[in-house]
């Protein structure tokens, strides 16, 4: 027996030995009058691995609860006992199974002897030096078996002192009488003592060695009743510790392990621990997650988008361009430079092509030679800006193409033009239209023709032929030459005109005229045929018509009049009418040879010599002072009385070197320097009045201009 209950007082090996602790007064306590007695109840375990249960709590459990109370306050203060609670069961068992005999345990003298005298402590009791090294009070359970390696923690190798040694220094539990360090050895295998102590604790030796002298069962039994609660005050200090530092503690290892204490998951624990997030913060990271999820559909649609650009960008080829052809006087032109923006997305991505064809203006071989030269946009809703200047770097023209089609070159010479055609997204009605500019330069030569045209190409005797020529550049005045007498080129609506008289004894057939305008000269044929002229015989001179004022006898102040310039053409508006509003007769005609004393073969052939041709008409109104009026429109250059066979005389200018004189008047009404009307009031007439109408000086025969059967006057 003595055996057993020393082979329940192993000391570890490895425990070190604690400091000495400096006695607190303790109070008087009823228990100390009881020596403490042999603990019977720590007797090795049973063969079947069960421990024996104490016997019922002694009357002393109140005072076992004074010291739990005590106990309990030391909790907070034994950071480093947690460390050496949690050694192995592995490293604990072999220190287990060492015999009783070989590991002596040394007395404790520092504890103090009790004050009671009737029950004296035992001298043999070592055990508070090994009361000390254990963590905690431990309690006697059945032998454990070492769990598998892989469980075992690392032992602590740090040279710390246990767990016991500052709890006892701390609370007063560790002050208790050595009847309580006794009994912290002995503690039977409760139910509610093997709940909450771990295992560790439970392997841990008691270290007390009892005496056979002080087993008495009185003594055991109120000794297993406060080392119970004291037992139950440290499993709770224990759990407590456990629980706060957050460990779980090793399970038991015998074969019928003692109720379980309650576990506490690790994870749970973390997530328990971990703070639960805020409102906002919630918010933050949801907004975030979103944020990324936006972020990475926006660059999935960009990637896509992209990919999309760039084939759409690689489909807008040249092909895409616009083709605009630009025709210049019936010349096309080449374009010198171009940029044009293809669209690729709509109006907000265009691919641009662009390249400057020829640095120089293009030269074009033809001149020109019409004033008005066409230029030809195809397609023609462009908006197009012309600029052309001349060889002095002077601009002549700008505007659009539409403009330039009413405008006369001023002169020859050479100009550079420049065309620059715009297809905005203005005038596009599509927006996602070919948008840009072509630009052509081109240099060309004026060098108009003027037009020169001959009227009457066929004239009779006595009539008016006309030759017409257009606008020149140069603004001068063309010439002609030729057999026949002219006034010249005089200012017409659309260039120049030129009447020629035609004599009344012109040498018939074709006659070259020359024309030379802008430096062209051009000839031209005029086929004048024969006119149809009467004549008269007479016996003596008294019979010749009187008056008769034949080509060479105007008087000078006539003569001079006919050498003056002409002005403007003033018959064009209303033309020519006889000068008389009644009927008149005619005794001489123009053209009309009168003869005196020829023979019947003579006058048979009208074939003689010695007779007079009329240039002029002799008129016998119906009645005597008759009223005349003005035949065409014109500026009055004399109106006087020449006196003799002349009398008033009156000389009007109709323009084109072109005028009428009237000789033999009674009365004027009109004056030198008039401007008159066709069908004004001219004057009166005498019995007979000498009409005459020179172009120039050269008489022509007026019955055909005032009846309108001179086709050359009608041109003007």
């Amino acid at each position: 027996m003595e055996e057993d209950k020393k082979s329940t007082a192993v000391q570890p090996e490895e425990a070190p030995k604690p400091k000495p602790r400096r006695r607190k007064a303790a109070s008087p306590q009823p228990a100390a009058d009881t020596p403490p007695a042999p603990t019977d109840s720590a007797a090795p375990p049973a063969a079947d691995g069960q421990t024996t249960k104490k016997p019922a709590a002694s009357p002393k459990k109140p005072r076992a609860k004074k010291n739990t109370k005590t106990t309990k306050t030391a909790k907070p203060k034994t950071p480093k006992a947690a460390k050496t609670a949690k050694k192995s069961p592995a490293d604990e068992t072999p220190e287990r199974k060492a015999p009783a005999q070989e590991s002596p345990v040394p007395a404790a003298p520092e504890l103090a002897e009790p004050k009671s005298e009737s029950k004296p402590e035992p001298p043999e009791i070592p055990a508070r030096e090994d009361a000390a090294a254990p963590t905690v009070p431990d309690v006697p359970s059945t032998p454990e078996l070492p769990e598998p390696a892989e469980r075992a923690e690392p032992a602590v190798t740090e040279p710390e002192p246990t767990a016991d040694a500052p709890a006892a220094d701390d609370t007063p539990a560790a002050e208790a009488p050595p009847e309580a360090a006794a009994a912290d050895t002995a503690v039977t295998d409760t139910p509610e003592q093997t709940g909450d102590v771990p295992a560790e604790d439970a392997a841990e030796p008691s270290g007390l060695v009892f005496s056979d002298d002080l087993a008495n069962d009185k003594a055991l039994a109120a000794e297993a009743a406060r080392m119970a609660n004291i037992s139950r005050t440290a499993q709770l200090s224990i759990a407590q510790i456990m629980a706060g530092l957050e460990e779980n503690p090793a399970p038991s290892a015998g074969p019928a392990p003692a109720p379980e204490a309650p576990q506490h998951d690790s994870a749970g624990d973390d997530e328990d621990d971990e703070p639960q997030d805020t409102i906002p913060q919630a918010l933050g990271r949801g907004v975030f997650g979103m944020f990324k999820w936006l972020l990475l559909v926006v660059l999935f649609v960009l990637i896509i988008a992209g990919g999309g650009v760039a084939w759409l960008y690689r489909s807008a080829t040249p092909d895409m361009l616009p083709e605009v052809k630009v025709t210049f006087d019936g010349q096309e032109l080449a374009p010198t430079a171009y940029k044009w923006h293809v669209p690729v997305v709509g109006s907000f991505f265009r691919r641009t092509y662009a390249e400057t064809l020829n640095s120089s203006p293009v030269v074009l071989e033809d001149a020109i030679s019409d004033a008005s030269p066409d230029i030809i946009v195809t397609p023609s809703d462009y908006s197009t800006q012309l600029t052309i200047t001349d060889a002095d770097k002077e601009t002549v023209y700008e505007g659009s193409v539409t403009a330039f089609r009413s405008y006369l070159f001023a002169e020859n010479g050479t100009f550079d033009a420049k065309l620059v055609v715009t297809a905005s997204d203005s005038a596009a009605e599509d927006r996602s239209s070919v948008t840009g500019t072509e630009t052509w330069q081109f240099r060309f030569t004026v060098s108009i023709k003027p037009s020169i045209t001959l009227c009457t190409p066929t004239v009779q005797q006595g009539s008016v032929a006309a030759v017409r020529v257009g606008s020149t550049m140069s603004r001068t005045e063309p010439t002609l030459t030729g057999p026949l007498e002219s006034t010249g080129f005089v200012r017409a609506a659309n260039g120049w005109i030129c009447y020629l008289p035609i004599p009344w004894n012109a040498e018939t057939g074709n006659t070259e005229l020359t024309v030379t305008a802008d430096g062209y000269t051009e000839t031209l044929t005029l086929s004048v045929r024969a006119a149809s002229y009467s004549y008269k015989d007479y016996s003596a001179k008294s019979q010749l018509t009187s008056p008769y004022i034949g080509a060479d006898d105007a008087p000078d102040a006539v003569l001079r009049l006919l050498t003056t310039d002409g002005g403007e053409i003033q018959w064009a508006v209303g033309g020519f009418v006889q000068p008389f509003l009644d009927s008149f007769d005619t005794p001489l005609l123009y053209g009309m040879t009168e003869y005196v004393g020829r023979s019947y073969s003579e006058r048979s052939t009208n074939y003689g010599y010695g007779g007079r041709t009329s240039t002029n008409v002799v008129i016998k109104p119906k009645k005597s002072k008759d009223s005349m009026i003005v035949p065409a429109s014109g500026h009055v250059l004399l109106a006087e009385d020449l006196g003799g066979s002349y009398g008033y005389t009156v000389v009007i200018d109709h323009g084109a070197g072109l005028r009428s004189i009237f000789y033999g008047l009674t009365a004027l009404d009109v004056e030198a320097g008039d401007d008159v009307k066709q069908g004004q009031l001219l004057g009166t007439s005498g019995r007979t009045v000498v009409a005459e109408l020179r172009i120039g000086t050269v008489p022509i025969n007026p019955l055909l201009v005032w009846r309108g059967q001179c086709d050359g006057l009608k041109y003007y």
